[in-house]
């Protein structure tokens, strides 16, 4: 296993020889920190556990070191889709996943919504794209999230070092597109997409997924509105005077519409079937599931589109509700599977977070958040191929399995009782320095005051 990770850094090298100068040894010394059993993995803790590092050597090649985060994720990408695309059950998940934070310096930081803690919270927003196939995924694409109180403030976006091109407010879906279309242009294989009430409530950003010819399932709220039959809408010939209209009008008079949650509590308990959705390792996950062809025709829209509704109850007796423009000859066993799925990118987040140090960033800057991200990223694609290669032998084998072997494979630095003591003096020195610097900046601001 560590022959593999030496040879990772070698496929990887040419990414971080900028400027005529070698910075691959820190980012062979992070990766080796974020595949470490330390509880956590900051700069000062990975400088602890990683023999030859140096804290303000990685600090520097995190922060400020021009190294392409992009460059990096092209490669991370086309690897994954070799690992995991090309099947049918091949899918890109996209999901957001926040970082709690404190103060307001950390780029795109804000009291906002913080689906970890489930409430309002000072935190950062990031959009991630997740190739997936069955049990096993890789983060493979990123956006930093940058609400537009930061796009707003000039002076903020400069000290946070944003890129002038960057100092723009995106939505969610906005930046989830993009990555799309990113996925495509590298060639990814995978055969649909998966999302949350985010992007699946945004009928926008779906009807733009189907033009650019990708199959979906996404999760949408129980109150979206429905028709149960074509609408058939028809744009009136324009007026003689006046603006033309663009919204359709209806011409299929039996088609009603309907939220989602009325439709199938009329239906589900006679028209539901018992179906397995995926395999866990307490056996075969099954739920019940109806199907039903129905049609969207926002306000303003001058056709409508079909749709699958799939609805599956869950356990506790309520209800998760998804549309598809998959085909309608698509059997319900495979939208259940679908559906299911998504499941995956939220085991990817717990897994980059709980072993790779995914959430242990200590930088405040854009770029350090680009790089942290992409090194988490291409951790996590080594520990996907290395279960991928036991599989046959060991088919439970975990990322916190690999971690655990990793320790005893990479070199460590020993913990004797001077290496000890020399590793917290480095500490508090650091820590009396940063307390000095920010008791200065406090001065200062209250002096302008």
């Amino acid at each position: 296993m560590a022959s593999c990770f030496v040879q990772m850094c070698r496929d990887y090298s040419h990414h971080f020889v900028v400027r005529g100068k070698d910075v691959g040894a820190h980012a062979r010394h992070y990766l080796s920190g974020l595949l470490g059993k330390e509880r956590r993995k900051n700069i000062e803790r990975i400088e602890s556990d990683v023999p030859e590092s140096d804290y303000q050597g990685l600090q520097q090649f995190i922060t400020d070191s021009p190294w392409s985060h992009q460059a990096l994720l092209e490669q991370v990408g086309r690897e994954a889709g070799g690992l995991l695309g090309g099947h049918p059950q091949s899918a890109l998940y996209l999901d957001e996943t926040s970082f709690v934070k404190k103060g307001e310096l950390s780029v795109g930081v804000q009291r906002q919504y913080c689906g970890r803690l489930g409430k309002t919270e000072n935190c950062q927003v990031g959009v991630f794209a997740c190739l997936g196939r069955g049990r096993h995924a890789a983060l493979v694409d990123f956006r930093l999230f940058l609400p537009e109180s930061w796009a707003q403030d000039q002076a903020r976006c400069a000290r946070a070092k944003v890129p002038e091109e960057k100092r723009v407010h995106e939505t969610k879906a906005q930046l989830a597109l993009q990555m799309v279309r990113a996925a495509r242009e590298r060639g990814s294989a995978h055969a649909w997409i998966g999302g949350d009430e985010v992007y699946g409530g945004n009928l926008a950003f779906c009807a733009q997924l189907e033009d650019l010819g990708e199959i979906f399932l996404m999760d949408v709220g129980r109150d979206t509105v429905v028709w149960d039959a074509d609408p058939g809408p028809v744009v009136p010939p324009p007026p003689a005077q006046g603006r033309p209209r663009t919204q359709g009008q209806r011409t299929n008079l039996r088609a009603c519409k309907r939220q989602v949650h009325k439709l199938v509590a009329a239906h589900f308990a006679t028209g539901s079937r018992k179906l397995t959705l995926r395999e866990t390792t307490q056996g075969p996950l099954q739920a019940r599931l109806w199907v039903r062809e129905v049609w969207l025709w926002p306000q303003g829209a001058g056709q409508a589109r079909r749709r699958l509704l799939v609805a599956r109850q869950e356990e506790d007796g309520s209800f998760k509700y998804s549309l598809s423009n998959a085909p309608a000859h698509t059997s319900w066993e495979r939208l259940g599977r679908m559906q299911a799925q998504r499941f995956w990118i939220e085991q990817a987040f717990k897994e980059a977070k709980s072993e790779l140090g995914m959430a242990h960033y200590e930088v405040r800057g854009w770029t350090g958040w680009h790089h942290h991200m992409a090194l988490v990223c291409l951790a996590q694609l080594f520990t996907v191929r290395e279960r991928l290669a036991a599989l046959p032998d060991l088919p439970l084998l975990s990322t916190r399995d690999i971690v655990e072997l990793l320790a005893h494979y990479l070199p460590r630095r020993q913990r004797e009782e001077q290496e000890v003591l020399r590793q917290l003096a480095a500490r508090h020195l650091r820590r009396r320095k940063a307390a000095l610097s920010h008791a200065r900046r406090k001065q200062n601001v209250i002096h302008i005051t």
